[in-house]
């Protein structure tokens, strides 16, 4: 069965109301949004480099990540998108200049025209501030891994990637900030930190022998959080996530 648009829609509904003051109507508009669910296979190209895609991207399961391809072929992950997310908010504005998206994981995503995002936010003010807060942040999430990948050493690299998706997925609703499911391989974590899968190898097994991180399969578990953050210089102003007791009212 495939995951209802709905669903998806509500999610990226719910975190621009945290980012903007949505009227009833704003709010309507969002949700009227034309859409189309398609699943992705891991692995597999959602958008491929260089090309003119006019839709958004918005996740609906699984995770998607944005990439820069090498001219060898290797490729940088350069930002990871949860469900309830919208992976290129950016090509609603400049589609020819989207970056490229592929499947990290078995993933469901929700194609939304970039012609309609444009209109509800030409016909809303509210709308408009929303996405462009929403692009800031974007924005500053890949000032954050610039930093961790050219001044930082992998273990604080890795414990701030944690730290970072840990809340998002609280945020989102997936899991607890300390207790989640991250399904990326070895490999994927190494095309996000810069690292090799044996270096990415050896850095997690130094987190769990400091008593930072515990592992069960794919299940990170983090004893201290405050801890973790010390370590990682993490600091979630950047997210604009609001505590789950503000969320709550």
């Amino acid at each position: 069965m495939s995951p209802l648009p709905s669903s998806a829609l509500q999610a990226l509904v719910d975190r621009l109301s945290q980012l903007a003051t949505l009227s009833p109507q704003d709010v309507d508009s969002l949700m009227g949004l034309t859409t189309q669910v398609v699943r992705v296979p891991a692995n597999a190209d959602i958008v491929l480099p260089g090309s003119a895609f006019d839709h958004a991207i918005l996740v609906s399961s699984g995770l998607v990540g944005r990439f820069v391809q090498l001219a060898n072929g290797e490729r940088q992950i350069t930002a990871i998108h949860l469900p309830g997310e919208i992976a290129d908010f950016h090509r609603v504005a400049t589609p020819r200049a989207g970056s490229p998206l592929q499947a990290l994981t078995n993933a469901a995503i929700v194609r939304i025209s970039g012609k309609e995002l444009r209109a509800v936010a030409l016909a809303s003010p509210a709308i408009t501030e929303a996405f462009w807060v929403y692009s800031a942040i974007d924005a500053a999430v890949l000032a954050r891994w610039a930093v961790n990948l050219a001044r930082r050493e992998a273990r604080v690299r890795m414990a701030h990637l944690f730290c970072e998706i840990g809340l998002r997925m609280e945020s989102s609703g997936e899991s607890a900030r300390d207790d989640f499911l991250l399904e990326l391989t070895q490999a994927q974590i190494g095309d996000i930190l810069g690292l090799t899968p044996v270096h990415v190898n050896r850095t997690m097994k130094a987190l769990k022998e400091a008593g930072l991180i515990e592992v069960q399969g794919r299940i990170i578990r983090i004893p201290d959080w405050t801890k973790l953050c010390a370590i990682a210089e993490f600091d979630p102003e950047y997210l604009q996530i609001l505590p789950q007791e503000d969320q709550a009212a």
